[in-house]
Order: C-alpha cells, then sequence, then structure tokens
C-alpha cells in the first residue's frame, strides 16, 4: 500500500500474464458474490486496455446466467455511435459463456445525463449492491471512470458519502474527452462499497501518470478516490 493512499500494485511482465492472473480474480469475486447472495455483479470500464481481459472473460465457465454486467461510465451518445461504451461492452463481453449474463448499459433518450440521472439510478437499483467486482482504467489527464479534472459534478461524483448509484459529469472539452463531454458514471461512493475494486493500466505513460497523480498531483481524480477506496493496480508493459 502506498502512503496515504489505499493502493495496492501488481505488476507483470506481459499483458498475458496480467490478463490471466485478472481473469482469475474477477471470476473469484464474481464467484464470491453469487455464493452470497444468490446474483454476483461484475461494473466494467470500456476502452482498448480490458477488452483481451473481456475476450478471456466470455470464455471463463463461471455461471453467468446469474451475473449482472454493469458499466462504469458512459459517453452520452446513443448505441449505434462507435465511441458508445456500452456497444463496445456488449461486443467484447456479450459472447461465448457470458453470453448468459444481464447486461445493463446507461444511456437513455434524455438529451442530457443530468436530466437522465434519476432513471438510470432507477435501472441500475436492479443491480446488486454494492457490486462485487469494479474494474476501473486510467486517462492520461490523471481521470478514472468519467470522474475528469475540473469536470461538472466532479465534486458530487467524488463524494464518499454520497447515496447515488450514478452520477452524471460534463467534462471540459480536452485530447482526452474528444466531442463526447457529457458523462454518466458510476460513483465514488459505489465504487468505494464494492470489496474488489481493480485499475488495469498498461506501458509506462498510464504507469507514470498514476505515480506522479499519487506523489504530485494529489488533486488529480484517480489519486483523490484512492484516498478512500481500496484499488489493486494491475499493470503490465
Amino acid at each position: 500500500m502506498t502512503e496515504a493512499h489505499k493502493i495496492e500494485w501488481r505488476t507483470f511482465e506481459t499483458r498475458e500474464q496480467m490478463v490471466d492472473e485478472l481473469t482469475e480474480a474477477c471470476c473469484e469475486a464474481l464467484m464470491r458474490g453469487i455464493r452470497k447472495r444468490g446474483t454476483a455483479s461484475w461494473a466494467v470500464s470500456g476502452g482498448s486496455t480490458p477488452k483481451p481481459l473481456f475476450e478471456a472473460m466470455s470464455e471463463a465457465e463461471i455461471d453467468w446466467e446469474n451475473i449482472q454486467v454493469a458499466l462504469v461510465d458512459e459517453r452520452w451518445v446513443d448505441t449505434d455511435h462507435p465511441r458508445s461504451n456500452e456497444a463496445f461492452m456488449r461486443g467484447a463481453l456479450q459472447k461465448g459463456e457470458a453470453a448468459e449474463a444481464m447486461f445493463i448499459g446507461m444511456k437513455t433518450p434524455h438529451d442530457t445525463p443530468f436530466d437522465a440521472v434519476v432513471a438510470v439510478n432507477e435501472r441500475y437499483a436492479q443491480v446488486k449492491q454494492p457490486f462485487d467486482s469494479v474494474l476501473l482504467g486510467l486517462g492520461s489527464d490523471g481521470h478514472t471512470a468519467s470522474f475528469f479534472p475540473d469536470a461538472e459534478g466532479l465534486e458530487a461524483a467524488l463524494d464518499i458519502t454520497g447515496d447515488k448509484t450514478c452520477v452524471a459529469l460534463t467534462a471540459k472539452k480536452s485530447d482526452v474527452t474528444g466531442e463526447e463531454v457529457d458523462r454518466m458514471s458510476i460513483s465514488a461512493a459505489a465504487i468505494a462499497k464494492a470489496p474488489h475494486v481493480v485499475l488495469m493500466i498498461t506501458g509506462d505513460e498510464k504507469k507514470a501518470v498514476l505515480e506522479r497523480a499519487l506523489e504530485v498531483d494529489t488533486h488529480l481524480p484517480i489519486a483523490r478516490l484512492a484516498e478512500n477506496v481500496a484499488i489493486t493496480v494491475y499493470w503490465a508493459p
């Protein structure tokens, strides 16, 4: 654990080794949830980094019909948009063994995520809480989930005492956000309740971003989240 942060590092020589170990850890977390409550829930992030994990998980022979897979966050775009996290999640994970799972997206017909907060929270009320496992990613700007630096809604999203599972944010447009600045995300409070929270990153750049956030740029969202949430970092070159 790093000082002042609840971070545990697990580093690997290859991405294949990392995916193997993370697949095993996620399966164990979900099976624990099934044994405890009959149903398990897994909150997952989009992006290229977790794709090999989703491919491996889709072949895992676990009790998928009793597992709910929900998004950690979503760009406020329809599912036919090329940057839709829901479309990515379903394409990478809703197949093979994992096709039996129940998949829950965030996007609604509402014009903005702020208009949709009540509806999305009602939708996520059907997902077993707390999540049995949460898979996070990291941006080069220090964001995780859709907790972007200086975003509208960030303070509410990071409030560990909050009572909402899902929160709306509008990021400041950057190279990282692209055009899609309106976002929906699960809250820091919801993440903090999960017994298994993983941050999956690859490459020296992301490792340096995380180390700098924890040691120097402690205002960045990932550092603020790590002050309150026990996170296991899986990293490979």
